[in-house]
């Protein structure tokens, strides 16, 4: 099993940040090629799509992965409960789609909404192979999966656009996605239902899978219901904006937290009964995260102007100052990026559902509240309330496992301080490189980028700190840092057989 997750995880979190550079290059190319308008109709119909998307597969795919043990007629009976409710989704989206559009004052929407709805129908028919490949921990086949998918939806995109499809682009770049990947999963684990379907199967797993679909919806609403009132009340050029900024604030959380969560959701189920092991990898697993995600943060807070001009073009302005507000935002949600795993791996679901609820009220009060000022206002009262629920955000599933936040925060103390100082530096080195040496953005945003990646990777070297030596052997052929991850989720046993001197 150690093999297993090392390798696996290593080739999927490998592969996951090469589909997120793959998706920076190509927004950098296509936001060039498509108005902030194409890019807010995206918005609006992702909010449908999204919520709609919540019912694809009523948690039964998170259910495989946690349950202890799975038979063929459990599979079976949830295939087709899964694919019933992907043709339902789908004829949901198609009938209500002139009632969105009608919403949201956007004509153009019906037939994107339309287009987009058959993504359900595709991802139903590879949900259960998606999730055999995660319960056996196959994440090298995920990870070339996903890869695929990320490629051949860019190419469709950018091919789309330099044709001048303009928001149809952007809908081709989905299609393709999620049609390559269903493929590849039902290729990669090839697994064939029966014709049998059994209610008294499916009651096993209604409990966890009924409770987080709710905790998902409520989740949704707390994530998206800045994009439906923006887009609503402040249009659709204005939710390009927004969205896009965004967007880049979710970078970090997508490239690591994301990969980190998929590996760790069915250790730590393997694990859930061992609270002592599932706080040390945890720990260890929100140290690395905290040590991308802070630095990336503060640089694209300082260095917003430079990254908007830079990799999206000059009529992309707007988005400045709202990634200014939203970037901290980021840094403070990649402490909670695998919260979610606690609740799932403890099958705490329903603690989860009473949070988001209370989480997700609280934000849409204050995105109302915020609309008046603006894509700025919102921003800026997500960023306030971010800040005030961290504490409850964290402390509520910690204390499921008996973890203290003072020990959190040991282990991410170090991080903060440095990327502190890092941004500091960036700040100095931005003010000389603008107004001493008036150097356009691209050098602003070379130098300065390089400098504070020096400054953090060097400081913390200096300091040996364990995050930094788990990290610096990612390159390392044998991948040490999910070597040493890995061990924390084996069982005793083998772990005593490790540390005797076995070899994996």
């Amino acid at each position: 099993m150690t093999t297993t997750v090392v390798k696996g995880a290593g080739l999927n979190a490998a592969a996951r940040f090469g589909t997120q550079i793959l998706a920076i290059a190509g927004t950098a190319v296509v936001a060039r090629l498509v108005p902030p308008r194409a890019y807010g109709l995206m918005g609006m119909a992702a909010v449908v799509i999204g919520f709609a998307g919540l019912f694809r597969d009523l948690g039964t795919a998170s259910a495989i992965v946690q349950r202890r043990d799975i038979d063929d007629g459990l599979l079976t009976s949830v295939f087709w409960l899964n694919l019933s409710m992907g043709i339902a989704v789908t004829g949901a989206c198609w009938l209500t789609a002139p009632w969105a559009a009608l919403f949201y004052r956007e004509p153009a929407l019906l037939g994107v909404l339309r287009a987009l709805s058959v993504a359900f129908l595709i991802l139903s028919l590879a949900s259960v192979h998606g999730a055999l490949l995660t319960r056996q921990l196959q994440f090298g086949r995920i990870a070339v999966v996903e890869l695929a998918a990320g490629v051949a939806g860019l190419a469709a995109a950018i091919t789309g656009a330099l044709m001048g499809a303009g928001v149809w682009s952007l809908v081709m770049n989905l299609l393709v996605n999620c049609a390559v990947s269903a493929v590849a999963m039902i290729w990669a684990r090839p697994w064939r239902p029966r014709l049998h379907f059994s209610w008294v199967e499916l009651r096993s797993i209604s409990g966890f899978g009924l409770n987080l679909s709710g905790s998902n919806i409520v989740n949704y609403f707390a994530r998206n219901a800045d994009n439906l009132l923006v887009g609503k009340y402040l249009g659709a050029v204005a939710l390009g904006f927004y969205g896009l900024a965004y967007n880049i604030m979710l970078f970090p959380l997508q490239a690591v937290g994301q990969t980190l969560g998929r590996v760790l959701f069915p250790a730590f189920a393997a694990m859930q009964s061992d609270h002592a092991r599932l706080r040390q990898a945890y720990l260890r697993a929100s140290a690395a995260i905290a040590f991308f995600a802070f630095p990336l943060m503060a640089g694209a807070t300082v260095l917003a102007p430079e990254v908007i001009a830079v990799f999206l073009g000059p009529h992309w302005g707007p988005a400045v100052p709202v990634l200014r507000i939203l970037a901290p935002v980021g840094l403070l949600q990649s402490l909670t990026a695998i919260t979610g795993q606690i609740y799932l791996a403890t099958g705490s679901t329903g603690a989860m559902f009473r949070w988001g609820t209370l989480f997700s009220a609280v934000l849409v009060v204050g995105f109302v509240a915020g609309l008046p000022w603006g894509i700025l206002g919102v921003a800026a009262i997500y960023a306030v309330l971010s800040a005030l629920l961290l504490i409850p955000s964290l402390a509520i599933p910690c204390r499921l496992i008996g973890l203290p936040l003072a020990a959190l925060w040991e282990s991410i103390q170090l991080i903060a301080v440095v990327t502190a100082a890092m941004a500091a530096v960036v700040v100095a080195s931005r003010w000389v490189l603008i107004f001493q040496l008036k150097a356009p953005p691209p050098a602003t945003l070379g130098i300065c980028t390089v400098m504070g990646a020096a400054f953090y990777f060097l400081f913390m070297y200096y300091r040996r700190s364990a995050v930094f030596r788990d990290v610096l052997t990612l390159a390392g052929p044998r991948w040490s840092v999910l070597r040493r991850l890995a061990d924390l989720l084996q069982p005793a046993d083998a772990a005593s057989a490790s540390s005797s001197g076995s070899r994996h």
